[in-house]
């Protein structure tokens, strides 16, 4: 077993690729030697499952023990870096190269837009109305869109014709923006949130040459200051 971190290891087993997939958010946590225990209370787990879990990754060979003190096993990392050839992952896999990125953002934004909707609409009503020229029904009011969460989900997506120059030069700008949200690191006492850029080519013809094809927001970030009606 190892007992020290290594630069680099590359990974030549297709169950090994799979176990580095599924637990990449628990091993996150070791980048520095960390207890199962101090792990637990991180993400939310009890302790003899994150005992169990260290330890079936270190025999896997993905962790390592690093000390022992105090009664505590602290672990690691085996490396800092985990190289895993494509072949391994193919798209099809269920946790293959790609796709299991592309369902976990799509199942994450869910939990967080049902989150988002519950926070914004609590105690509000549906309406449907109906009514005649003569007694025309009641226009149901839009809330006061008020930004009542921390870090609540937004949607904004644009499908337009674009040439493939066009297309990476905003692609590559957008990416661009959250380059510099890396390099600023993290902000004190802040809490883990994604943000993500998705761009990707239409199938068919859509609307004529020039018009927008679509655009939609859906947010719950709340209306800028100089659009919120006077509480």
């Amino acid at each position: 077993m190892t007992s020290s971190q290594v630069e680099v290891r590359r990974i030549q087993d297709a169950n090994l690729a799979r176990l580095l997939q599924q637990e990449r958010s628990f091993l996150a946590q070791f980048i520095d030697p960390r207890s199962p225990s101090e792990v637990a209370a991180r993400v939310d787990m009890a302790p003899n499952l994150a005992h169990h879990h260290a330890r079936k990754l270190a025999d896997a060979g993905l962790l390592f023990e690093q000390r022992r003190e105090g009664g505590r096993v602290y672990y690691q990392l085996c490396a800092q870096e985990f190289r895993v050839p494509s072949r391994l992952r193919p798209p099809g896999d269920l946790q293959g190269n790609g796709s299991a990125d592309m369902r976990e953002l799509g199942e994450g934004f869910m939990r967080a837009y049902e989150r988002s909707w519950a926070a914004m609409h609590e105690g509000e009503e549906d309406v449907f109305g109906f009514g005649s020229a003569a007694r025309p029904a009641t226009t149901p009011c839009e809330p006061d869109a008020l930004g009542l969460e921390a870090h609540p989900t937004h949607l904004d997506a644009l499908s337009l014709r674009l040439s493939p120059e066009r297309y990476q030069r905003l692609a590559r700008a957008l990416s661009a923006l959250l380059a510099e949200a890396a390099a600023e690191g993290h902000s004190p006492q802040g809490h883990p949130c994604t943000l993500a850029v998705l761009t990707f080519q239409l199938p068919g013809e859509g609307a004529t040459p020039g018009s927008s094809l679509s655009h939609t927001i859906n947010s719950f970030l709340g209306a800028p200051a100089d659009e919120r009606s006077p509480r």
